[in-house]
C-alpha cells in the first residue's frame, strides 16, 4: 500500500506538469496564428487600398514582406525580368524570397536617399523600366532576360522544339536560365545577337508550319 501511495503522489505533480504544458503550447499556438491571421489581414487590406490586385499599383507601394513573383503579379512584370534586373545569379534564384530577405543576404544596403531597403528601390526601377519598354502579349520582341520557358508559355511553342532549332540541349535546367546566360554558357555561334535571331525565326516559322 505504501508503494502505491507513493506512485500516486509522484504521478500527481506529473500530470499537473503535462496538462500545464498542454495548455501554454495551446494558448502560444493561438497566439502565433492569430498574429500571423492579423498580419495577413493587414496585407490584404494594403493590397485592396494600393489597388495591387487590380494591376494599377504605383511603384510606391511596394514593401518589404512582398515576394519576387508577388510583385511579378501585382505589377504585371515577367519574374525573369525583375531576377535579370537585380542580377541575382541563376544558382540562387528563388522568387518567394521577400524583398528584405533578398536586400539582407545579397546585403543590399539602403535606397539612395537612405529611407528603404535598396532592393525596393531597384525592384521599383525595374518595374518602371519594363512599364516604358513592356513585351506585347505574344511575344514579337525576343529580349535578353527572357527564358526558354518564358518564351514557350508566351508562344505556346514547345520547349523541345524551341531547343531544337536553337542547337542547345534541353537539360542542366536550360529552361531556367535566361538568353545571356544560355549564350555564355554554350559560346553560341555569333553570340547573343545570333541567338535571338535564331529563336525569331524557329517562333516565324512554327508559326507558319502547318
Amino acid at each position: 500500500m505504501l508503494t502505491i501511495t507513493m506512485k500516486k503522489i509522484t504521478q500527481i505533480p506529473l500530470t499537473k506538469w503535462l496538462t500545464f504544458g498542454f495548455l501554454a503550447l495551446g494558448v502560444l499556438l493561438i497566439l502565433v496564428f492569430g498574429v500571423r491571421s492579423f498580419r495577413s489581414f493587414k496585407q490584404m487590406r494594403y493590397v485592396r487600398a494600393e489597388g495591387l490586385d487590380r494591376g494599377d499599383a504605383s511603384v510606391d507601394a511596394i514593401r518589404g514582406w512582398m515576394t519576387l513573383d508577388y510583385v511579378a503579379v501585382a505589377y504585371a512584370v515577367p519574374e525573369e525580368y525583375l531576377l535579370n534586373y537585380l542580377g541575382i545569379p541563376f544558382e540562387q534564384r528563388n522568387g518567394h524570397e521577400t524583398l528584405r530577405d533578398l536586400n539582407r543576404i545579397y546585403d543590399l544596403g539602403l535606397s539612395a536617399d537612405r529611407q528603404d531597403q535598396r532592393v525596393i528601390e531597384a525592384v521599383a526601377e525595374a518595374i518602371e523600366a519594363y512599364r516604358a519598354n513592356p513585351v506585347v502579349t505574344g511575344l514579337d520582341d525576343i529580349r535578353p532576360w527572357m527564358t526558354i520557358r518564358y518564351i514557350s508559355v508566351s508562344t505556346g511553342v514547345s520547349e523541345t522544339y524551341i531547343f531544337e532549332q536553337i542547337g542547345i540541349p534541353a537539360e542542366n535546367d536550360n529552361e531556367f536560365k535566361d538568353l545571356g546566360r544560355l549564350d555564355k554558357e554554350y559560346r553560341y555561334e555569333g553570340g547573343l545577337r545570333a541567338l535571338i535571331d535564331t529563336l525569331r525565326n524557329a517562333l516565324a516559322n512554327y508559326e507558319k508550319a502547318p
